[in-house]
């Protein structure tokens, strides 16, 4: 570590009026050495502003990505109470359809038509 200097300079005309006059308040009450010293100490141990405006923007998208799984578990649920609705419906329209006969998976279909069958469909 370097050696220390007794003093530092401040240029105060390139200071605004407001923290030149901050700064003189302290200097005539003997105390400018410990307000610089606590200001500095502070800026030391905060959390820079970044990161906190960093770490409140992550926990806002953490609870709209919450939010917005539970609205995808409500519509998954509601869709498979339909879905489930809908095949105990169809169960029953199939229990209530009345089956007759048999069905025929006929791949050739053998007979013919006499002139007389047709004579009812030759009107129009």
């Amino acid at each position: 570590m370097s050696e220390r200097q007794n003093a530092f300079t401040i240029k105060t005309n390139q200071l605004s009026d407001e923290v030149y006059d901050v700064l003189a308040k302290h200097a005539k009450s003997r105390k400018l050495g410990d307000y610089i010293s606590s200001l500095i100490l502070q800026d030391i141990h905060r959390t820079p502003a970044k990161q906190i405006v960093t770490g409140r923007r992550a926990e806002e998208l953490l609870e709209h990505i919450n939010n917005e799984l539970k609205e995808l578990k409500q519509l998954a649920q509601t869709n498979v109470l339909q879905r489930e609705q809908t095949i105990v419906d169809d169960k029953l329209i199939e229990n209530r359809q009345v089956k007759e006969g048999k069905v025929a998976d006929l791949e050739k279909v053998s007979g013919s038509l006499d002139d007389d069958d047709l004579e009812e469909y030759n009107d129009f």
